[in-house]
């Protein structure tokens, strides 16, 4: 621990290079202008944050992930509400109304609470 009650840096004793193309260095610069910061350090944070989070599953495999969760679940209910009778016009517009949720929105909860997460790690 060092005077501020952290735990000291470790030593970076690895170098990871990569190289990448125009378009793909322009992305990456715009976004780690966007942070703050240089290339180098935002997808160093980019890797690390990755690692971090835990999850064997990209952010893209994750999103498709939850598009399954979510047309299982509305089918699941769907079948539910028709085997007991209960299946209404107002039901229906209901399972209809979750699916109509926009794969943006679920990106940017999905996104948020990654984010809040990992505040809560610090």
């Amino acid at each position: 621990m060092n005077q501020n009650n952290k735990p000291a840096k470790k030593n970076k004793a690895h170098l990871i290079g990569f190289r990448v193309d125009e378009d793909a260095f322009g992305n990456i610069a715009g976004r780690a202008l966007l942070a703050g910061t240089n290339p180098n350090d935002w997808c160093r944070d980019e890797l690390l944050a990755r690692l971090a989070d835990g999850s064997p599953l990209t952010a893209n495999e994750q999103l498709i992930h939850a598009d399954i969760v979510r047309y299982g679940t509305v089918l699941a209910t769907f079948l539910h509400l028709l085997a007991n009778k209960q299946l209404t016009p107002e039901s229906s517009q209901q399972l209809l109304d979750a699916l109509q949720i926009e794969r943006k929105e679920i990106a940017k909860r999905y996104f948020s609470n990654l984010s809040k997460a990992a505040q809560e790690k610090e």
